[in-house]
C-alpha cells in the first residue's frame, strides 16, 4: 500500500467516532428535498457540509497529538498531506452519492423523471464549491494547527455567507443560472476543470505550509 493510502485509510480509522455526525447531513437533505429543492442546491448542500466538517480531522489530530504516529507508520510529509485530499475528496464523493440516492428517493414519491444533464451540474457546480472552501482551508489548517487555524477557516463560509446577501450578486447569480440552462455541458466541464485545478494549488501550497510548520 502507497504511503498515501496508508494515510488515508488511517483518517478514515481516526473519524470512525465521529460517523454519527454524518448522519445529519441525511436529516438536511430530506428537508431539503422534501420542499422540492432542486438536485443543484441539494448536491451544493452535500458540499458545503462535508466541507463545513472538513476542520474535524484536524481537531483529532491536534487533540491526541497523532503527529507522532503519522511518524511511525513511514508515511513521508507529502503523504500525509495528499492522503488527506483524497481522503477529503472520498468524503465529498460518498456525500455526493448519498444525495443522489435520496434524490432518486424524491423522484420515484413523486413520479418525477431524473435528469441526467442535472444530476451532472449538481456534481460540477459543488464539486467546485467544495473545492473552493477546502481549497483555502486546509493549507491554513497544515500551516497553523487547528486551534490557531479554526477561526480562519471560517471565513470561506462566511464570504459565501456575505455574497448571498449582496443584491447585486443576487442579479449576477440569477443571470447565471439563466446562461447555465444555455451553456449547461460547458459549465459543467469548467466547474469541474476549475475545481481540480484549485484542489492541485490548495495541495502544492498545504506540502509548503506543513513543511515550513515540521
Amino acid at each position: 500500500m502507497t504511503g498515501f493510502l496508508r494515510m488515508t485509510k488511517l483518517d478514515f480509522f481516526t473519524m470512525k467516532t465521529q460517523a454519527v455526525s454524518y448522519l445529519s447531513l441525511i436529516a438536511i437533505v430530506l428537508m431539503f428535498g422534501f420542499i422540492g429543492s432542486p438536485i443543484t442546491v441539494l448536491c451544493i448542500t452535500g458540499a458545503w457540509f462535508i466541507a463545513l466538517q472538513a476542520s474535524n480531522i484536524f481537531a483529532i489530530q491536534e487533540k491526541n497529538n497523532l503527529n507522532k504516529l503519522y511518524g511511525s507508520v513511514s508515511v513521508s510529509l507529502t503523504d500525509i498531506v495528499w492522503g488527506r485530499y483524497f481522503f477529503m475528496f472520498l468524503n465529498y464523493l460518498v456525500a455526493f452519492l448519498a444525495v443522489i440516492v435520496l434524490h432518486f428517493g424524491f423522484s420515484l414519491y413523486r413520479s418525477i423523471s431524473v435528469n441526467t444533464s442535472d444530476v451532472m451540474l449538481g456534481f460540477g457546480l459543488s464539486f467546485l464549491i467544495f473545492s473552493v472552501i477546502t481549497g483555502i482551508q486546509m493549507p491554513i489548517f497544515f500551516k497553523m494547527g487547528y486551534t490557531k487555524a479554526k477561526i480562519w477557516a471560517l471565513f470561506p463560509f462566511l464570504i459565501v455567507m456575505a455574497l448571498v446577501i449582496i443584491p447585486s450578486f443576487i442579479t449576477a447569480l440569477s443571470d447565471f443560472i439563466q446562461s447555465v440552462m444555455v451553456n449547461q455541458s460547458a459549465v459543467i466541464a469548467i466547474s469541474i476543470a476549475a475545481g481540480c485545478a484549485i484542489e492541485f494549488v490548495s495541495y502544492k501550497i498545504a506540502v509548503i505550509a506543513y513543511r515550513k510548520r515540521k
